[in-house]
């Protein structure tokens, strides 16, 4: 009691208002937080936001409608635009009222067979919002930021029971004022759709597309000193492939279901899923550079994870391939035995036997089994998808179709000792081939089986999920030069565009590296153009598709490459370019460098390279360039140290392509 001092002491004055403020403050956060917690329920907008905070996905509930926008850098690049479901029981597009919001944080390690980057970290944050219509019913929003893009998708809980979704009401507004690099999704026909149309080189936001199919994804967009690049992902057994409708007036891209005369006209446009089930994601990679776009997995990132377990066994690799120079060779057992000796020759490790195998001449298919394996060279087997999707003829034929068949098909093969399958001709973006994709994914790795698809959708992601899956076609690629002179004399600004667009989304078939002419059409790229898709495409299995005789003609310098490029990768970088102009990517395999580039158009150009990227101090450099003329290949080798200038030529459609291996 001797501390304390009288009432009128300053210090106990003080003390007690003090004491006095502080327990006013407190009986005020009473009444104060009920009245935040209430506006929070009743908010009309939620947001998430990328770790790097530049990035907002931003939800709207505006009278019981749903919308979205997408913000970068404080600039709106994607404008509010619509979401909504219906399905066959329920509605979800209006009437809808906020139930509850949570947010996490998304930090994954994960590694890839393939792809450009084999290591990955994905770290996002996510907000998911509960709404409710009219009769109680729910669905939930998922929201997702990353530093390179984001996602969304519409998830479904609640009593079990089988849903058709009748119509999704999800678009993209694009700003008027933009520039796309897009393709027509196929109409129906015997070969389509196939996501083998060209894209249009940079027109302008919001024209229509040429066909009711309407436009196709992956859709690249420039807009507000932004790039983008939407497309989906993680599309599984509970819903179909989507694209673009045909009318995107005032730059409004809204989603549209397969057409219906896809398949044959067999199955439902509509996807059918049982309670509960998510969507797929839609996505939308973007950033101020077209780095960004092509250094992205955010595709992967949103993928389901390795669904196979084990896969040790998967071994991506390159391979000899006869068809593209030699269709019938594809069932000639002496011409097959060449490209057997051509893998072994050129290091590769595979050799692919193609359509009509079964029924070979000359030999049979045990014999070439026995005689690939006398060369430790490993063989793939080409199969038609089978079933009534499909018309087309080639064989082996209906058997991937059939659970039973294909079962028995693919022990067969391995007791053979086949490393994969290529099949082809799935026609169709319906639920019921988007379910006959996985499963052949996953039979053919219950024994081992590698998987490449052809005739077929886009890759969303699957080579995460089933790390068997190797490569996709799903583009115009080198066998349209066979018969397409339009395609054949553009084919070097599809180069470019291809890079920024269809490869960043996943493995490209391309069948690249074609330096002979065809019957059809003169080629129209150099060869150093050619030889620099074998670094700048990525695929897990690099199909090298000219011919036996064209390869071994190459400077020994040039056949030393093709039998060193790796096709998988540690790392890529983007050094520099634009679709439909030019490009220049650096990709790391262990410590050694490839720089790759193409010239899209019919011009000489000169262009120099910053490597500061590079961690050692000095390389052994080997370059190799245009020379004289369209079929000759210059090769120069030097030490390079890691500040030294680098400059070259391209020819008009040239290209060139770089490797570094560090020195001691």
């Amino acid at each position: 009691m001797n501390n304390f001092k009288s009432p009128g002491n300053k210090n106990l004055q003080v003390y007690m208002k003090t004491k006095y403020f502080s327990l006013r403050k407190y009986l005020l956060s009473l009444f104060i937080f009920p009245i935040h917690f209430a506006c929070a329920q009743s908010s009309k907008e939620w947001k998430a936001i990328s770790p790097d905070q530049t990035l907002q996905i931003v939800l709207s509930n505006d009278n019981g409608k749903l919308s979205y926008k997408v913000l970068s850098a404080g600039d709106v690049i994607i404008k509010p635009s619509r979401l909504g479901i219906e399905r066959d029981d329920e509605i979800f597009s209006e009437n809808l009222s906020f139930v509850k919001a949570s947010s996490k944080k998304i930090d994954e390690h994960y590694t890839l067979k393939i792809g450009k980057q084999k290591e990955n970290h994905a770290i996002a944050n996510e907000t998911s919002i509960t709404f409710k219509n009219t009769n109680g019913s729910i669905v939930n929003i998922d929201l997702r930021a990353y530093n390179d893009g984001v996602a969304f998708r519409y998830r479904f809980d609640g009593p079990e029971k089988k849903v058709t979704v009748n119509k999704e009401l999800t678009s993209f507004t694009v700003a008027e004022e933009g520039t796309t690099w897009i393709q027509n999704y196929d109409m129906p026909a015997q070969w389509n759709p196939s996501y083998e149309s060209v894209y249009m080189n940079g027109i302008p936001v919001g024209n229509t597309a040429k066909d009711s199919s309407g436009w196709a994804f992956p859709a690249l967009f420039k807009t507000n000193s932004h790039w983008m690049l939407i497309t989906e992902s993680n599309v599984d057994n509970n819903y179909c492939g989507t694209h673009l409708q045909q009318h995107c007036e005032n730059g409004v891209y809204k989603i549209d279901f397969p057409t219906l005369g896809e398949a044959n006209g067999l199955g439902s446009v509509y996807p059918t899923a049982d309670i509960p089930f998510t969507t797929p994601w839609r996505v939308i990679i973007t950033g101020q550079s077209l780095g960004t776009i092509v250094e992205s997995n955010l595709v992967y990132h949103l993928a389901d994870k390795n669904k196979i377990g084990d896969d040790s066994w998967v071994k991506p690799g390159r391979s000899s391939w006869s068809w593209w120079s030699d269709h019938p060779s594809s069932k000639n057992f002496n011409a097959l035995k060449k490209y057997v000796d051509l893998s072994k020759d050129m290091g590769w490790e595979y050799s692919l036997v193609d359509a009509n195998w079964n029924i070979m001449e000359g030999g049979n298919i045990e014999q070439l089994i026995n005689y690939a394996a006398s060369k430790n060279i490993g063989l793939t087997l080409w199969y038609n998808s089978g079933g009534p999707h499909t018309t087309v003829t080639e064989q082996p034929r209906d058997i991937m179709n059939d659970p039973v068949k294909r079962n028995e098909e693919f022990r067969k093969l391995h007791a053979w000792g086949i490393k994969g399958v290529k099949v082809d001709f799935f026609n169709s973006d319906k639920q019921r081939l988007i379910q006959l994709y996985h499963a052949i994914l996953e039979d053919a790795a219950k024994e081992k089986i590698m998987v490449i698809f052809h005739g077929c959708t886009l890759p969303r992601g699957w080579s995460r999920t089933y790390p068997n899956l190797l490569s996709m076609e799903g583009i115009r690629g080198a066998e349209q030069i066979g018969w397409d002179t339009v395609f054949a004399n553009d084919a070097a600004m599809y180069n470019t565009i291809n890079v920024f667009t269809r490869n960043v989304v996943g493995p490209m078939d391309y069948t690249p590296v074609t330096f002979s002419d065809t019957k059809c059409c003169p080629r129209t790229t150099t060869n150093a153009h050619e030889l620099a898709l074998s670094v700048l495409y990525e695929s897990g299995m690099l199909h090298f598709a000219d011919s036996d005789s064209s390869y071994r003609s190459q400077k020994e310098e040039v056949k030393k490459f093709m039998s060193n490029v790796p096709n998988t990768w540690d790392e890529i970088k983007f050094i520099k370019g634009e679709p439909g102009k030019d490009v220049v990517l650096a990709r790391r395999n262990g410590n050694n460098w490839y720089i790759a580039g193409v010239n899209g158009e019919n011009l000489e150009k000169k262009i120099s390279i910053n490597l500061s990227f590079l961690k050692n101090s000095s390389y052994k450099l080997t370059v190799f360039t245009d020379g004289n003329n369209s079929r000759e290949i210059n090769v120069t080798s030097s030490k390079y140290k890691r500040s030294d200038p680098l400059s070259l030529t391209m020819l008009p459609k040239g290209g060139f392509v770089i490797s570094l291996i560090p020195e001691p």
